[in-house]
């Protein structure tokens, strides 16, 4: 329930979701992969968006079980399966795969390239890879309070490859949500997509929407925080045969 939960959050409503869509365009008829799927927040919405068939995979149990739960109560044609990035195989060649917050949880360019190459195995020729990423480039002393979007970012000390990133959200009830994600370095990235045969690798900058609940912060707000924001969005196109081994 505090993944479902985290998903209202302002910057998930007002910067995540509008920035995704806006990358992964018109879906009308496309075979996508939802990877990491969590509870099937995104791959719900890619299938009301017309994507012809949509298949969910997560690590965790308990997540998968909460999207085939929601799949049963409001039927789309949906698959969620337990799985893991790193060691996926070739399940089919989808036309698009979305992966939100899969790669910041490499520690090491080898577990990257891991992630990478079961996209790479996944993804049909001149294929696309969207997804939402931490933000590698925010400079050292700009971690800390990200209060108008709701959490606070840390850093572990002096920032190096593998370097923990410390999410906290306050709840309601006082209580903090949090989770840890992992700093590589952009160029690391770049080399790492590259090696996996995966080309037009970017960085793209998040946007904003427009609020469409009342009690979210001003969109003016938000949008002056975005240079630093947590996210920063992955957008590629999967080469052909020549990957380097």
């Amino acid at each position: 329930m505090e993944y479902a939960a985290s998903k209202q959050l302002p910057f998930c409503l007002v910067v995540e979701a509008p920035t995704l869509f806006r990358l992964a365009g018109d879906v009308h008829g496309l075979s996508v992969l939802d990877l990491p799927c969590g509870d099937g927040t995104y791959s719900r919405a890619l299938a009301r968006r017309g994507a012809a068939s949509v298949l969910g995979v997560d690590l965790s149990g308990a997540m998968v079980e909460r999207a085939r739960s929601i799949e049963r109560e409001e039927p789309l044609g949906l698959e969620h399966r337990i799985g893991d990035a790193a060691t996926l195989g070739k399940i089919s060649a989808f036309d698009l795969i979305v992966a939100c917050y899969l790669f910041n949880y490499a520690r090491i360019a080898d577990e990257l390239l891991a992630f990478t190459r079961s996209i790479h195995a996944n993804l049909r020729r001149r294929g696309r890879l969207v997804g939402i990423n931490d933000n590698p480039r925010t400079s050292p002393e700009r971690y800390g309070s990200y209060d108008a979007f709701g959490f606070s970012r840390d850093i572990d000390r002096p920032r190096r490859e593998g370097s923990r990133i410390r999410y906290t959200f306050p709840k309601p009830d006082g209580t903090n949500l949090g989770f840890d994600n992992f700093w590589l370095a952009p160029e690391t990235y770049a080399e790492v997509f590259a090696t996996a045969g995966l080309h037009g690798f970017q960085f793209v900058d998040p946007e904003v929407g427009s609020p469409r609940q009342p009690g979210l912060h001003s969109v003016a707000r938000l949008r002056a925080g975005l240079p630093d924001h947590r996210s920063r969005c992955v957008s590629l196109v999967r080469g052909g045969p020549g990957a380097r081994p």
